[in-house]
């Protein structure tokens, strides 16, 4: 009876040391306006408005305090104000993406909450939507930025819009630069790099390798 008390305890203590691993303080070192530089847990990193760093979305910055998002939880810090250890640091989500029979790379995901299928293009410098696709999405990109661009038929206007969000899988990002062209193409909406470069993608054999960057 003893030795399966001891056993229990041992156990338990393990359990905590491993609970106490993952946990980490969030301390704002030094302020400037929309950067604030963070320390969570033993790293340091300069953070810019919009980003994320361990876990921790800086929502905003000024000389006098940043705005930081934790588990969904807004907070304000001041100038070496800190989180206690009750954050713990997230474990970082990926997804694995096979090619199909021609090699392209399709993912389920969403806009704006909304779901839609994606091509992977790690050759569009933005996340690019037909115009058609962005109202059947219910994406008001008429109040984005308009331009023009020449395709192969003819001169088409285009608009430069942010996204609030762009997920595929349990891979979530927020504050998406993405591009709007009048008409029905692209037939795909094309994950471009305004995602994939907030992401790590590497590849294993044929399959495609996307893990979110914190």
């Amino acid at each position: 009876m003893k030795r399966l008390q001891v056993l229990c305890i041992t156990l338990l203590l393990f359990a905590s040391l491993a609970v106490t691993a993952q946990q980490a303080n969030v301390k704002v070192i030094a302020l400037f306006a929309n950067k604030a530089l963070l320390q969570v847990g033993g790293q340091q990193k300069i953070v810019s408005k919009g980003e994320t760093f361990e876990g921790v979305l800086l929502q905003s910055a000024s000389g006098r305090n940043a705005v930081v998002v934790i588990d969904g939880e807004t907070l304000e810090l001041g100038l070496n104000q800190s989180i206690g250890s009750s954050y713990k640091k997230r474990e970082r989500s990926s997804l694995s993406i096979a090619p199909d029979a021609r090699g392209m790379y399709y993912v389920a995901g969403t806009i704006n909450g909304t779901p839609t299928n994606f091509l992977v293009d790690t050759g569009a410098t933005h996340v690019t939507i037909s115009g058609r696709k962005a109202k059947a999405l219910n994406v008001d990109f008429k109040k984005g930025v308009r331009g023009k661009a020449q395709t192969a038929a003819a001169v088409v206007a285009v608009w430069q819009i942010r996204l609030a969000s762009v997920s595929i899988g349990t891979i979530k990002v927020g504050n998406v630069t993405a591009l709007v062209i009048e008409g029905n193409h692209p037939a795909e909406v094309l994950l471009g790099n305004s995602f994939l470069s907030r992401t790590d993608i590497q590849k294993a054999g044929s399959t495609l390798e996307i893990t979110q960057r914190h």
